[in-house]
């Protein structure tokens, strides 16, 4: 793993012993069992088990159902504490003048020219523009070369890609850290605007203890039906995670978009070389004593996933991250360097692909025992809970979209956005066990251009999916006799055939 050269502070913090605090543990733990036990309450009043197979089912997914809805109900605070937040008011640019900045373009065959061109345009004087490329493709390389021939932008490529991006940005750190005091990290399609870096300098400047200022993320429409129709929600997501971690002080970085303070970077050793990086470094840096600033005035814009095979790569390489971070970092619940609430968010973070991929199999395994142990079905009663609480996140755009468009084009919306977030169910499935078997999580780069292709194609992409609802229904049908019950792994192989139908459509419609 490639180090940028930690501090004697640092190695001294590290051998330090580290020190435990139960109360992240005491405050999850209390709430997941509350939870779980009126979770198991219901069932057993609702629906009673019978057998011994029959209660350890209810054990199993009462705990389980407990586990969702403390998630659901975290994403009820986020919301609500976005909608209390009151945004620091944009800092004085003063001072700073001298600082030493780098704008760091990390690609893998995804340079875009027209971007970094418009990015390297800064009103601070001090700032360069690098692009770290990692591309393979001989055109791709070559449109990079011809950009830096231009004369303002300089290229850097490494032997190796280990690593992945937080690799990419080390190896370039190695060589250059001493040579310029903050970086910005940006993704390959994202642009900000000329006053972006004097901006975030003041930021600093107002906060001395800061390692990292988050800028504000929108995305573009796009040029597909897909983004045109999804891109509200994406920005609407971001623009609700920074606004209520501002409120409740838990700014994370969000790996692009941002500015960081090189001095801090060095003394926790560069950016851990995880697929969450982002979220490794805010603990790291947090451990530390610093801090992550919320500057929602620095915008920066970047593409949409372009089609639903681009937004299924980028959920999958979601629920690989943050199994593996939540393996890496199980330590962290008892490390009183972070806050009890920043703790418990961590593991709820993480947790929730986990749960993407977990919750529909219990239910699904429940429904089967019920059925074969001649007792009553799961109830509607405690489903009810669980879908609402699940499309919580989709309610600030829903409700936007019921302003604009009308009661009916925000409901269409609303069913469009719930099936987006249903068809990738298999998805975190297989991620979660991807990394449960091979014990690493795989840094994949979403794509740019639409998969399109024909209907048979978009089968064949979708066969993990079809494959997964024609067991369960065989299950349903020839064990337990309820075809019903297969309906989740079913929802989710109708809904992600419908989601690549129609971008197949969209680009033959184009």
């Amino acid at each position: 793993m490639t180090r940028i050269g930690p501090t004697r502070a640092t190695a001294r913090a590290r051998s330090a012993p580290l020190a435990l605090d139960g109360a992240a543990l005491l405050v999850l733990a209390s709430a997941w069992l509350s939870l779980s036990a009126a979770a198991g309450g219901t069932l057993a009043a609702l629906a009673p088990p019978t057998g011994v197979v029959g209660w350890i089912s209810l054990g199993v997914t009462a705990a389980l159902v407990g586990l969702a809805l403390l998630s659901g109900l975290r994403q009820v605070a986020i919301v609500v504490a976005a909608r209390s937040a009151h945004p620091a008011p944009p800092e004085p640019q003063l001072g700073t003048h001298d600082a030493r900045v780098a704008l760091l373009y990390p690609t893998a065959d995804d340079f875009r020219a027209d971007v970094v061109r418009r990015s390297a345009v800064q009103t601070h004087p001090g700032t360069r523009t690098v692009v770290l490329d990692d591309s393979q493709r001989a055109e791709v390389r070559a449109r990079v070369d011809a950009l830096e021939a231009e004369g303002d932008v300089e290229v850097h490529r490494r032997p190796s890609r280990t690593g992945a991006k937080a690799g990419n940005l080390n190896a370039w750190l190695a060589e250059h850290a001493h040579e310029v005091d903050y970086v910005v990290v940006l993704d390959a399609d994202q642009e900000i605007g000329a006053g972006f870096v004097a901006g975030a300098l003041a930021r600093f400047e107002a906060h001395p203890d800061a390692a990292v200022v988050q800028g504000r993320i929108r995305s573009r429409d796009g040029e597909t039906s897909f983004s045109r129709d999804f891109s509200g929600l994406f920005t609407r997501h971001a623009d609700i995670k920074l606004a209520a971690r501002a409120a409740l002080g838990l700014v994370d970085f969000f790996g692009r978009g941002a500015m960081l303070d090189v001095a801090a970077l060095r003394a926790v050793g560069g950016f851990p070389e995880v697929v969450m990086e982002d979220t490794a470094l805010t603990v790291e840096l947090e451990r530390r004593g610093h801090r992550v600033v919320a500057a929602p005035e620095l915008l920066s814009v970047e593409d949409a996933p372009v089609d639903h095979t681009a937004f299924a790569v980028q959920f999958g390489k979601f629920a690989e991250g943050a199994l593996q971070l939540l393996v890496r970092s199980r330590g962290s619940l008892v490390d009183r360097r972070l806050g009890v609430l920043r703790r418990v968010d961590l593991a709820l973070e993480l947790l929730i692909p986990v749960l993407a991929a977990v919750v529909p199999l219990a239910l699904f395994g429940y429904a089967v025992v019920a059925a074969i142990t001649g007792a009553a079905a799961f109830p509607w009663q405690l489903g009810l809970p669980l879908a609402v609480l699940s499309s919580v996140p989709l309610l600030p755009e829903v409700l936007h979209r019921c302003r604009s468009l009308g009661p009916r084009g925000g409901l269409a919306f609303a069913v469009r956005a719930s099936m987006l977030y249903a068809s990738v169910g298999v998805v975190a499935a297989r991620a979660v066990v991807a990394v449960a078997v091979s014990g690493r999580a795989r840094f994949r780069i979403t794509p740019k251009e639409r998969a399109g292709g024909s209907a048979s194609i978009v089968v064949r992409r979708r066969a993990l999916e079809l494959v997964v609802a024609g067991l369960a229904l065989a299950v349903a049908v020839l064990w337990a006799g309820r075809p019903e019950i297969a309906a989740p792994f079913v929802v989710i192989a109708a809904t992600a055939l419908a989601f690549g139908w129609r971008d197949a459509v969209g680009e033959r419609a184009q």
